[in-house]
C-alpha cells in the first residue's frame, strides 16, 4: 500500500546558501511534532564517478525514487529533498519518476556579501566562493521554483518556520492529525514489506569489490571513505561511495528498528543497483558495524559483493582531539552532525563514549582489518586501508 501525494519539499540554491543545514532542520521540527518525516541530501545519493558530463540528476533522480517506497514502508509523511537544480527540464527528471509525490519547490536566496559570509565560513573549498557568487546570479534569472525566500539576516530555526509557511503552511493542514493512521499503516507495511533491488550475480560473474569503513564515533570513517571513493575515480575506474547514515534519516524512529538498520541496509542495495546500472566497478561504505549481526544485515543486501570490513582505530587522545574538532565545526559539513556547536562538556563525554566503542570493537575483533590512525593524514590512512586490503579494489588481480 502507498500513501497518495504525500509532499516532498525541495530546497535548492547555490552551493553555500544552507539548503541542507535548513533541510534538517525543518526535518528536526516536523519529526519532533510527530510527523514521520525523511530527510534527503541529493549530494549523498549521486556520489558514482567518473560518468559523463549532464547525467547527474538522472543518477540523484533514479537513487531517490529506489529509496521513496522504503520510506513509504516506515509510514513516512513528508520528505524534505536538498540539492541543486536550476531548470525545469532537471526537476521533470524526479517528478517524472515520484509520480505520488507533492512536490513544493522553494530556490534559498541571500544577498552576495552573506552568501559569501557563509560559503567561506564552512572551510571548505574557499577557492570556489566567486563561483558561488555567480550560480547565485544565474539562478536569479531562472523560473523552476514554486516560492522563493530570502533567508538574509535569519537563523536557521528561522529560516525553517519562514519556508514552511511561504510553502502554504507545509507539509499541509491536518498532517499532524494523521499520525495515528500513519501509524497503522506502518505496522501493515512492515507485514508487508517492498521488494529491495538486489544484485543478482551471475553464476560465472566475479564478485563486485565492496570495501566497508567502520570503527568508533569521529574515527574518521567517512574523511576516510570519501578520500579512498576520491582516490579510485581519479583513476579512471567507475567508483561510487555511500555514507549509510546519510541514507536512513527518517524520524520518529520504528521501535522495533531503532538504529535504522533495515531501513538504510534497503536503500543501500537499492542506491547500488542505481550505480552499479550506471557502470559502478567498485563500492567503497562508510557505517556502523557494530556487530557481527550489523554486518551481516548489509552484506545480504549485496549479495553479488567481495565485501572487505576494515575497521579504523584510533587511541582516546586522537578521538577526544576530533570529537572537539567536529564540535568547532571543522570538517566537512554533514548533514545532521550530532557533534557540530555542542558544548566543551557534552563533547569530552561524547569522546570518553568514543574511546569505550575502539576499546569494545577491539575486544571483539571486529573486521577483517584494523588500522590505525593516530598520528597520519587521511591520505596515509587511505593508502594504507588499499594496500592492506589487496591493493583494492584490484580489479584486474
Amino acid at each position: 500500500m502507498s500513501n497518495p501525494s504525500l509532499p516532498l519539499l525541495w530546497l535548492s540554491g547555490p552551493t553555500g546558501v544552507g539548503k541542507s543545514t535548513v533541510g534538517w532542520e525543518v526535518f528536526e521540527q516536523l519529526s519532533r511534532s510527530g510527523i514521520t518525516t525523511a530527510f534527503v541530501d541529493a549530494d549523498q545519493i549521486s556520489l558514482c564517478h567518473p560518468m559523463p558530463e549532464g547525467t547527474t540528476h538522472r543518477v540523484r533522480a533514479r537513487s531517490l525514487a529506489a529509496m521513496w517506497p522504503h520510506f513509504q514502508h516506515e509510514g513516512l509523511q513528508c520528505l524534505i529533498l536538498a540539492g541543486f537544480v536550476d531548470t525545469p527540464e532537471e526537476v521533470r527528471e524526479y517528478t517524472a519518476l515520484l509520480p505520488d509525490a507533492a512536490f513544493t519547490i522553494c530556490r534559498l536566496r541571500v544577498d552576495d556579501a552573506e552568501l559569501k559570509e557563509r560559503f567561506l565560513g564552512r572551510g571548505w573549498r574557499p577557492e570556489l566562493v566567486e563561483d558561488a557568487v555567480a550560480e547565485a546570479e544565474s539562478l536569479e534569472r531562472s523560473d523552476y521554483a514554486d516560492v522563493c525566500v530570502d533567508t538574509g539576516g535569519l537563523t536557521v530555526s528561522e529560516t525553517a518556520r519562514l519556508i514552511c509557511d511561504r510553502a502554504g503552511g507545509w507539509p499541509g493542514a491536518g498532517w499532524p492529525g494523521a499520525l495515528p493512521a500513519a501509524t497503522l499503516q506502518r505496522v501493515v507495511n512492515r507485514r508487508n514489506p517492498p521488494p529491495t533491488p538486489r544484485e543478482e550475480a551471475a553464476p560465472t560473474s566475479v564478485p563486485v569489490p565492496v570495501l566497508w569503513l567502520c570503527g568508533a564515533t569521529a574515527v574518521g570513517k567517512s574523511t576516510v571513505g570519501y578520500e579512498i571513493f576520491t582516490q579510485v575515480y581519479r583513476t579512471g575506474v567507475r567508483a561510487a561511495y555511500v555514507d549509510v547514515k546519510q541514507i536512513g534519516a527518517l524520524r520518529p524512529v520504528a521501535d522495533d528498528d531503532v538504529d535504522s538498520h533495515g531501513l538504510k541496509a534497503r536503500n543501500l542495495a537499492a542506491i547500488w543497483a542505481g550505480y552499479r546500472a550506471a557502470g559502478a566497478q567498485c563500492l567503497i561504505v562508510s557505517g556502523e558495524a557494530d556487530s557481527a549481526d550489523t554486518v551481516r544485515l548489509y552484506a545480504e543486501s549485496l549479495p553479488a559483493a567481495a565485501l572487505t570490513v576494515c575497521r579504523l582505530h584510533a587511541g582516546p587522545a586522537t578521538l577526544a582531539e576530533r570529537v572537539a574538532q567536529r564540535g568547532r565545526g571543522g570538517g566537512p559539513a554533514i548533514p545532521g552532525d550530532e557533534l557540530r556547536g555542542l558544548a566543551p562538556d557534552a563533547l569530552h563525554r561524547i569522546a570518553e563514549r568514543a574511546a569505550r566503542e575502539a576499546n569494545a570493537l577491539d575486544r571483539a575483533g571486529a573486521g577483517q582489518l584494523r588500522i590505525d590512525t593516530d598520528g597520519r593524514s587521511v591520505k596515509e590512512v587511505a593508502e594504507d586501508v588499499r594496500v592492506r586490503s589487496g591493493d583494492w579494489p584490484n580489479l584486474f588481480g
